[in-house]
């Protein structure tokens, strides 16, 4: 939640002026990291005893709270620098990464655990 509140105190900064509605922008912020916390978590649980449906449900829902923010301010925003979406979807991939790396590492330690 502490990463949602800078993010949306960044776009309240930087880009407010392009168009974004900042209430709409905090509100799905909000829900998108809820979404993204339960459902990244119970994805990690799924691939770890192997569920590969209920995976795929947990990784669609982990894959919209991920997007839904940024979705919101590409599209919302009206004539933002072009260095402005670079660097959004940059943030995004990097990020992404990071995320999909921690998931794996978390997989991992349950199996470990489930192991013994």
């Amino acid at each position: 939640m502490l990463w949602a509140g800078m993010r949306i105190l960044a776009v309240e900064i930087w880009l407010v002026g392009y168009g974004i509605n900042i209430w709409w922008f905090a509100v799905i912020e909000v829900l998108s990291s809820i979404l993204y916390g339960l459902s990244s978590a119970r994805l990690a649980r799924a691939l770890t005893i192997r569920h590969r449906k209920d995976a795929g449900k947990w990784g669609a829902l982990t894959l919209i709270g991920y997007v839904m923010p940024d979705t919101y301010m590409l599209s919302a925003g009206r004539a933002m620098p072009i260095a402005t979406y670079a660097i959004v979807v940059s943030l995004a991939l990097i990020f992404a990464t990071i995320a999909l790396i921690r998931t794996r590492t978390s997989m991992m330690k349950m199996t470990l655990a489930e192991l013994g």
